[in-house]
């Protein structure tokens, strides 16, 4: 939890010089906001990377946006695969959107996540994060740029860059979004290192019996450093009428750089002595990287 602390601490720190320059330039007239989205996501990808069985979500959310650009978001994701239908993970967001001038605009903020005992997500070693966004509009295309700093055994930096524009259509019956995008992720990939000690005790008539043997399972990278993981590309499509929305976002992701692990299983006995068996621990998935096309459909109402 103190991770969490930190996150709100940074995040607050970062936002108060970006909250006054925004009052200064660009005063922000809307009320403050209370919206609930229910999610369904065909399959759960992370950096062009998918398990080998589907993994389908309906996702959950809540979001209050205060008019001074702050924000709080809680969500729950549940897994809909056959068999394993569970809330696998939760989210926990705080952050700040400003608006500079007619064409910088961005954000700051900060993300705690927990998840279930079941949980077998890639990234769930990944406990919190904090990032900023930095959008310019070029006025033919918009350049998004976001910068993340995720925690877990280590650290890892993450820069995501893209390039999007924005079509809208409005009439009396509602307003329409098109936003065809492309962005690539960059990312060092400790996430994908573990440790897991386990001990193997029994149970005896007075308790646990002493002296059984323990197991360390420790999973290292081979191939480390800062790489592009994959490019993206999508066209969310939303619709807007009244207090009611709806998106849809079909994506194509094409996975790039393959990430190659090792794993040492260490057994020590009961007397001190360690066997240490290593195995190639890479998923046949990341030895053999798709394409993935995966979507995402949304209902929201704001109040």
């Amino acid at each position: 939890m103190n991770q969490f602390f930190t996150i709100i601490i940074i995040t607050s720190i970062l936002s108060i010089p970006l909250s006054l320059y925004a009052q200064d330039v660009n005063v922000n007239k809307e009320q403050t906001k209370f919206k609930v989205q229910f999610d369904y996501l065909s399959n759960y990808a992370y950096n062009g990377r998918v398990d080998s069985l589907k993994s389908p979500y309906q996702t959950t959310s809540a979001t209050l946006n205060f008019a001074s650009g702050l924000y709080l978001t809680g969500s729950a994701n549940y897994l809909l695969e056959s068999g394993q239908n569970r809330f696998d993970y939760f989210e926990f967001d705080l952050g700040y959107e400003y608006k500079l001038g007619e064409k910088l605009s961005g954000g700051v903020y900060g993300t705690k996540y927990f998840y279930s005992g079941n949980a077998n997500l890639l990234n769930g070693n990944i406990t919190s994060d904090i990032g900023a966004t930095m959008n310019y509009d070029l006025g033919f295309l918009q350049f998004n740029n976001t910068f993340d700093l995720f925690f877990s055994n280590t650290s890892d930096f993450q820069y995501t860059p893209g390039f999007e524009k924005s079509f809208s259509i409005a009439n009396q019956n509602g307003n329409w979004n098109i936003t065809p995008g492309i962005s690539a992720n960059l990312s060092t990939v400790n996430y994908y290192e573990s440790v897991i000690d386990r001990r193997l005790n029994a149970k005896g008539p007075k308790g646990k019996l002493p002296n059984l043997p323990s197991v360390t399972n420790v999973t290292k990278v081979n191939n480390g450093g800062f790489k592009l993981l994959d490019l993206e590309i999508t066209v969310p499509i939303s619709y807007e009428i009244g207090k009611w929305g709806f998106t849809f976002s079909p994506t194509l992701a094409i996975p790039k750089n393959p990430v190659y692990t090792t794993s040492y299983i260490t057994t020590t006995s009961a007397t001190g002595s360690a066997n240490v068996l290593t195995n190639n621990s890479t998923p046949y998935s990341e030895r053999n990287l798709k394409n993935t096309f995966f979507v995402q459909v949304g209902l929201s109402y704001t109040f």
